[in-house]
């Protein structure tokens, strides 16, 4: 058992006095609330509910900067927001798709992908083997239980730079996503749309709400997707089950109770496909490999996926600056996989170039369940000048999974011509026969985490806003597991961690609309299951500590926001992929990320719309027990990358009118495949366009991403073989790599009601 306390370097008694000395001085309370979608914040009602629909390219309000609606252009904290309407008109067919334009995040970071929504934001992995949040709740990846979330079903998706244990405990210090459910509405609508595509992409979706009956306090939404689709992988299909019931009731005047469910089932193939580098990346004299080459076993079942949860929210105002808030989910994860991949690609005939790879199979079979609770109250106090929102709060996270694993020799299989062999046994040594074996095991897990938090949210003297908030964690974590691979030995790890989080912000609301900016905030993440394959010891927590100053800027005569920020993340004990062997994980001292992030998004009086994205990463590894990774970069993170977007929608004195046209790129910059950084990927420009016909209630669209068919690589790592010793005359190339995304086509008609 491993017993861990970190503390962030700031003055907790000090500012823990400060808070509960507003309390203690405040005014008392006025009369009750009467309008419990208001949201008071920094002593002034802002516009836009942060839970609600966003028309156009510019919200102005965040769900997840303060885990209350807060100002975008006001808080001391980089957040970008990508609203429906952005969603639907890029096209974006997952939660990866809706945040390519947003500064700071490299998406996709191994390639194409069906199994989770993975990405890195600000230089660090942020889902994978994490957390991804639904309205404020975490919804953890275990072994293989991954979370992949319907765009279709959300309203908006929010994406918080920076450390956010502040607010949310273990995580990642480069940021986090968070989904914001689409929500049941008063006034009836609804949304009818078949989508038909490439690769035989069938979709009909439908979005329905309303309250029951006019004058009714009870509303509700329905929402639904069913697909059936091909992908551009052969043999590999992107099926879909969806639906969305949620219903709220106001219960007074003061009190609102909204209940929100979820069923979605998932029939995938093995979409993840590894080829060897010969022929991706690097030039193979027996011919290349394209995006479309299925290095599986057709003959197994694929990927299917159960993902459903059940939940509420409730709020009831004891008076007008007082509210009690608790939301609460139970959800459940099941995985059933049935797949062989590339372990790594032999030349058997002594011919050059490589056409051939052997076979592992790769078995899973997961259920997990996860609850969350989080119960808040926010208190609105004023100290003459200085209007103060307090948010005290206690967060409960339990979740379990139990994996069954299997995985083996299974074959050889042609890219070329697909047929299947079974050589390699033949040609091993008796004292190399474990290679060609099949192995079981099992990864059960559990976690705990308990949070106990503290905001405050002030208004001083009009201008200035001050954000101080304060978290304590205790994390859980049981860990019983047994490897499905060759000398495996059966591990049981439990830690108890402890840590204390926090963060200060400062900005200054000019009367011209800009507004400067400087933060300060810590995180900690939860220790990888596992042992270092260097030290054999458990890991540590990993932390981290973030200096930020930033300028946005809104302008008063368009509809617009523009922010710019400087940042420095460390992070201590990070934990990275073993250059030395690929199944395991060790620990090095320190990573520091500098960056630089430039984001706009514009509405024009005259129907121009604009969405534009600069970053700058400089990641470097600045301390390790490997002198051979001093220095070195982070691996599939690019030191620049950015984006641009521009939508026009024609007038109503134009001919043309109901017509928009829009086009977009996204730009990677060179990185680096592995952490060695002995392997560089080629920068990439991809170009997106979409065109959109409105007549009354009907509405025709066709969305097009990467319209030049661009073949890239998004990721390349070691072969499964390469890490075994083989005998000689059995060459293994030693690394596999993954395409990303190829062209998308997509004509959509859409009927509102």
């Amino acid at each position: 058992m491993g017993i861990h306390y970190k503390s962030a370097l700031l003055s907790g008694p000090s500012i823990s006095l400060l808070l509960f000395a507003g309390i203690v001085n405040a005014q008392e309370a006025g009369p009750p609330n009467q309008d419990l979608d208001e949201v008071v914040v920094y002593g002034s009602s802002v516009a836009e509910d942060a839970l609600a629909p966003t028309l156009g390219y510019v919200p102005t309000e965040t769900a997840s900067a303060g885990r209350i609606g807060l100002p975008i252009e006001e808080t001391p904290r980089s957040v970008s927001v990508v609203s429906s309407q952005q969603m639907e008109d890029q096209g974006a067919e997952s939660i990866v798709d809706a945040i390519s334009y947003s500064a700071g995040v490299v998406p996709a970071i191994y390639g194409f992908d069906l199994r989770y929504d993975n990405y890195a934001i600000r230089g660090f992995e942020s889902a994978v083997g994490g957390l991804n949040y639904r309205d404020g709740l975490p919804l953890r990846i275990f072994a293989w239980g991954g979370w992949n979330i319907e765009p279709f079903g959300v309203e908006r998706v929010e994406v918080l730079r920076g450390p956010s244990s502040d607010l949310f405990g273990a995580n990642q210090p480069g940021g986090l996503v968070n989904t914001v459910t689409k929500r049941p509405q008063e006034d009836f609508s609804a949304i009818l749309q078949a989508t038909y595509g490439n690769n035989n992409r069938k979709q009909l979706a439908a979005d329905v709400t309303g309250s029951l009956s006019e004058g009714s306090p009870i509303s509700y939404r329905l929402v639904g997707v069913g697909r059936l689709s091909d992908t551009q992988v052969d043999h590999v299909n992107d099926d879909r089950f969806y639906f969305a019931p949620s219903i709220t009731a106001k219960l007074g005047d003061q009190t609102k109770l909204t209940l929100l469910a979820q069923y979605q089932k998932d029939f995938q193939g093995e979409s993840w496909q590894i080829l060897p580098q010969h022929g991706t990346l690097l030039s193979n004299s027996q011919g290349s490999f394209d995006y479309d080459t299925f290095a599986g076993d057709p003959d197994r079942k694929g990927l299917n996926r159960d993902q459903h949860y059940v939940g509420y929210e409730f709020e009831h105002a004891f008076a007008d600056n007082l509210k009690v808030l608790q939301k609460a989910r139970l959800a459940y994860n099941k995985i059933s996989y049935d797949g062989a991949y590339n372990g790594g690609a032999l030349n058997l005939d002594g011919t050059p170039g490589v056409d051939t790879v052997v076979l592992i199979a790769n078995e899973v079979e997961e259920e997990g369940w996860q609850g969350s609770v989080d119960t808040s109250v926010l208190y609105d106090a004023n100290f003459g000048a200085v209007d103060t929102q307090f948010l005290f709060g206690l967060d409960f996270y339990k979740g379990n999974s139990d994996a069954d694993l299997g995985s083996g020799y299974t074959g050889e299989k042609n890219l070329f011509t697909g047929k299947k062999t079974n050589l390699l046994p033949s040609l091993l040594p008796p004292s190399s026969a474990y290679l060609v074996g099949h192995y079981t095991g099992y990864q059960n897990q559990s976690v705990t985490q308990t949070g106990l938090y503290a905001a405050a949210n002030s208004k001083i003297y009009d201008n200035f806003r001050l954000d101080v908030n304060l978290r304590h964690d205790w994390l859980e974590m049981d860990t019983q597991s047994l490897q499905a691979q060759p000398g495996a030995v059966r591990t049981h790890e439990k830690t108890y961690d402890r840590a204390f989080t926090g963060r200060v912000g400062l900005s200054y609301v000019s009367d011209f609309g800009l507004t400067p900016y400087a933060s300060y905030g810590t995180s900690f993440d939860a220790p990888p299951s596992g042992v270092d394959n260097v030290t054999k010891t458990v890991f540590e927590p990993e932390t981290a500590r973030q200096v930020e100053v930033g300028l946005k800027y809104s302008p008063s005569d368009f509809n617009g926001l523009f922010t710019l920020a400087a940042f420095q993340i460390t992070k201590d004990n990070a934990v990275i992929a073993d250059p030395e062997y690929l199944l395991g994980n060790t620990q090095v001292g320190e990573v520091v990320v500098k960056g630089l992030e430039a984001e706009a998004s514009v509405e024009l009086f005259d129907g121009f719309s604009a969405l534009a994205s600069y970053s700058y990463l400089n990641s470097e590894i600045t301390k390790s027990d490997k002198s051979n990774l001093v220095g070195n970069q982070l691996e599939r993170i690019p030191e620049h990358s950015g984006s641009f977007w521009l939508k026009y929608d024609f007038n109503e004195s134009s001919r043309l009118d109901g017509l928009s046209i829009a086009a977009g790129m996204r730009y990677l910059g060179e990185r680096y495949g592995d952490v060695r950084n002995s392997i560089e990927l080629d920068p990439v420009s991809l170009f997106d366009a979409s065109v959109n016909y409105q007549y009354k209630n009907f509405k025709v669209s066709l969305t097009g991403k990467n319209l030049a068919d661009k073949s890239y690589i998004s990721h390349c790592g070691k072969a499964v073989l390469s890490s075994f010793p083989l005998p000689a005359g059995i060459d293994v190339d030693s690394h596999n790599c993954t395409y990303g995304k190829g062209r998308e086509l997509r004509l959509q008609l859409m009927s509102t009601f």
